[in-house]
């Protein structure tokens, strides 16, 4: 509908008005569906109530009314706009329609143009006036009406659509150029804007030149049609050719009583269909429709070929082959903790999902499981673990370098080489539909971020989606509800951002010095041995070998690497075996230089007295706990912090907040507040090639700025973390097990963190635990009691000893106090 300003289309060309003492009113009747020309006839269905006492108005009345196209507005389609330049109609016939609608008849007049609306119930209603038409009618006219001509019977001649006699109402208006521009327009499949265009075009050689550029489009258009009926019209012609003649074949060589392969053929595959217990119905009626075909196929044609490898997938796929989830929890939970060593609270992790696996029949309604860890933290150890627990087949796949949907999901059996995706061909040959399957290198995955590839890989691990996976090729659907789907990935940051929501995603922790060991002797040692055919009796490794592997050789939170060393080992071995030269071999720390050449790597150790300006401080890396030296130094300048050693924009900040703690403590500290004006502080990071970033330094650096600045050594003994506020508050940070553990092998026994890791030291091996002295902090300012040796306890220090006591000792008066008399309690409190 039109709101209450109405708006007008008003016309781009300047428009000759017919001169007229008045302006006449008329009823607007809005046209949704087409442009009226004058002298064309126009039927329509009317169903609004506005425009139903329109159309009963002029009827009865006889009276002429204006048809001017009225285009829905794109963003409310209920609204229009109606255009200035329009027609003015008469009735010529009205039928009952549908409903309450109006079948209407009606014929253009003369062009008007409408000035305003004046009123809007119970119809439109406005002022308009006669457009003046051009009188003479140019010379140089003939040519465009030849060209009108010449155009229409070559559309006509070329699309059945179009009646001949559009041709024939030409030719007869060939004398009266207006009424034939008018009646080609109208007749034609033009646009509406291009009828509208061309009945607000008054010059007729305009309007001539507009008409035949869409004649021309038209043809175009026609002519292409024209040419592909043609070659779809000659292909069917070829193919019902070859059918006869194949069939004439047929009868031939059976009256030759020749040996039909194909028939043969045909009827081994469809006995192989109908016998298959495990087929659904929709893919075995598929597949009986494509044995048919088969039958008609020479066995010399590309198609029979693609046809039955076709059919041979469609047998060979595991259609609801599975096996019963009949395994108890118990027994689940022993397997587990004898085929993987790390925490326990991701080995729950684990029994839960399988729990609701078993609860729902092996169904999988929770979001698939993710594991992240660096390599060698034992993602596809768990992943073999759970198949074992669970009694299923174990897949493992990589979709590293995949950048094309059609790898995933399979090409369409039309293209040449066409074969189903790489998870179909996957449970093809493990001959299960519910095996554990392992994604590896989804950081490697889909590199052009193809978000039509992410989502492919998404629809066959989401679980709300894969029982109805369709393979491009295969062409039904495939029910991969019940595969174990496991991905792994190094990092969270390499996730693609489509698999967030649907991944319950475990972080695997790095390995410390301690468990590397456990698991390199449970698990890796023997398997090394296994596969280089050499007895436990023939080669040993002492702890004390396989610790100067670890940290002279290798340098990872997981095992891959120490592998690798192990693997160096074990064919040297076999080599002088091969040889004969020893039957035992024993690797120790002296001759363990000899199997792997000089050390790769020097691992921090602690310093061997207190010095100003240094401190100790931990990291967590991606190859695990580390520790890191954080040196500074103070020179003559103007109170500039300068840092170096490849720092990143958190790690800068945080070195900025605790150099203004710092300098807010300088009284407590003993330094005196001008010093940080004259004097400049560099900070260094060791070890400048590798990038650094967090803010875990951050209660390091107050320590060494306060070292500096207060001209008092450090404990050397002692390695902190923790990030710092403003106000002085130690905040807590990650990775502590791997933290504590490179202090530890260090040769540092004293470790300051944040008072609230207290509970991540659980994780700890006792040993470590039994001979580390872990202090926690929950403000700066007890760091610098700890660590800055001649340090006077500071008068917040003190005030926070005295409140102690104080509480101690109400304590005390609370217990037994009825007991206790006025005066020992006073005493106590004193």
């Amino acid at each position: 509908m039109l709101n209450g300003d109405r708006m007008i289309i008003k016309c781009k060309n300047k428009l000759s008005i017919l001169a007229t003492d008045q302006m006449e009113k008329f009823p607007v009747l809005p046209l949704r569906t087409g442009v009226l020309f004058p002298g064309a006839m126009f039927t329509i269905q009317v169903g609004r109530q506005e425009n139903l006492k329109l159309i009963e108005y002029c009827r009865s009345k006889k009276k002429e009314f204006i048809a001017t196209y009225a285009p829905p507005k794109e963003n409310d389609p209920e609204s229009y706009s109606i255009h200035q330049v329009g027609v003015v109609a008469v009735i010529r016939d009205v039928k009952h329609g549908s409903g309450n609608s109006e079948i209407v008849t009606i014929e253009g007049l003369k062009r008007i143009a409408i000035v305003e609306v004046v009123k809007m119930e119970p119809y439109i209603i406005a002022t308009a006036n006669y457009l003046q038409l051009q009188k003479l009618v140019p010379k140089s006219i003939k040519t465009q009406i030849d060209g009108v001509m010449s155009t229409v019977r070559e559309i006509t001649s070329l699309d059945p659509t179009y009646s001949p006699e559009h041709l024939y109402i030409l030719k007869m208006n060939q004398n009266n150029p207006e009424l034939m521009v008018d009646m080609t327009a109208s007749s034609f499949h033009f646009p509406l804007s291009a009828k509208q265009e061309m009945l607000e075009t008054i010059d007729l050689r305009l309007r001539f030149k507009i008409l035949l550029n869409y004649l021309n489009a038209e043809l175009n258009q026609v002519a292409t049609l024209h040419n592909i009926n043609v070659n779809v019209q000659k292909t069917l012609e070829e193919e019902q050719q070859k059918h006869f003649l194949r069939q004439q074949l047929y009868e031939i060589r059976k009256l030759l009583g020749e040996d039909f392969t194909e028939e043969k053929e045909a009827a081994r595959l469809r006995n192989a269909i109908k016998n298959s217990p495990h087929l659904p119905s929709e893919v075995a009626a598929r597949a009986l429709i494509e044995a048919d075909r088969l039958a008609q196929l020479s066995t010399a044609s590309a198609e029979y070929g693609v046809t039955k490898n076709y059919l041979e997938w469609i047998l060979a796929l595991p259609w609801g082959k599975s096996k019963p989830e009949d395994y108890q929890i118990s027994e689940v939970e022993k397997i587990l903790s004898s085929g993987y060593y790390g925490p326990g609270n991701l080995k729950e992790q684990i029994l839960q999902r399988l729990s609701v696996r078993k609860l729902l029949g092996g169904a999988n309604e929770i979001p698939t499981l993710c594991l992240i860890g660096a390599p060698g933290t034992g993602k596809a150890a768990i992943a073999k673990t759970i198949a074992k627990a669970l009694g299923k087949d174990f897949i493992r796949i990589s979709v590293g370098g995949i950048s094309e949907a059609a790898e995933l999901k399979g090409t369409s059996r039309t293209f040449l080489g066409a074969m189903p995706g790489k998870i179909i061909r996957a449970l093809r040959e493990v001959g299960s539909c519910d095996p554990v399957m392992l994604i590896e290198d989804i950081d490697y995955f889909n590199i052009d971020n193809d978000s039509s590839v992410n989502m492919a890989l998404l629809e066959a691990i989401d679980s709300r989606r894969n029982s109805q996976f369709l393979d491009n090729y295969i062409g039904v659907p495939f029910d991969l509800s019940k595969v174990v789907f496991v991905c792994s990935v190094r990092s969270y940051e390499e996730l693609p951002e489509q698999f967030l929501p649907r991944f319950e995603i475990i972080e695997l922790p790095g390995y410390i010095e301690k468990e590397k060991i456990v698991i390199t002797k449970r698990y890796i040692i023997p398997k090394l041995l296994k596969r280089h055919g050499i007895s436990k009796s023939e080669l040993k490794f002492t702890n004390k070998t396989l610790s100067r592997i670890i940290n002279h050789y290798t340098m990872e939170a997981g095992l891959l690497g120490l592998s690798q060393q192990l693997e160096k080992i074990c064919r040297k071995v076999a080599l002088e075996k091969v040889s004969k030269k020893k039957k035992k071999w024993s690797i120790n720390e002296k001759n363990l230089e000899t199997y792997l050449g000089q050390p790769v790597y020097i691992p921090e150790k602690a310093e061997t007295s207190p010095e100003i300006g240094i401190a100790a401080g931990l990291a967590w890396t991606g190859a695990g706990g580390d520790l890191m030296f954080i040196e500074g130094l103070k020179m003559k300048g103007e109170g500039q912090i300068i840092t170096t050693g490849s720092l990143g924009e958190v790690m800068k900040e945080s070195i900025q907040a605790a150099h203004s703690y710092v300098r807010s403590k300088a009284d407590v500290l003993g330094i005196d507040s001008n010093d940080f004006n004259e004097f400049d502080i560099h900070i260094h990071f060791p070890s400048g090639a590798i990038p650094k970033d967090g803010p875990s330094a951050g209660v390091t650096v107050c320590l060494v700025i306060a070292s500096v600045m207060a001209e008092r050594p450090i404990r050397n003994d002692i390695a902190v973390t923790g990030e710092v506020t403003l106000r002085g508050k130690v905040l807590p940070v990650g990775g502590i097990k791997e933290k504590v553990s490179a202090a530890y092998r260090a040769g540092i026994y004293n470790v300051a963190m944040p008072k609230e890791n207290k509970k991540d030291i659980k994780e700890l091996p006792k040993e470590i635990l039994r001979k580390t002295k872990i202090t926690f902090l929950e403000r700066v300012d007890e760091l610098f009691e700890l660590c800055l040796l001649d340090f006077t306890p500071s008068s917040f220090t003190l005030e926070k000893i005295f409140a102690e006591e104080i509480e101690k000792a109400k304590k005390k008066i609370g217990k037994g106090s009825k007991k206790k008399s006025k005066k020992t309690k006073t005493k106590l409190l004193k």
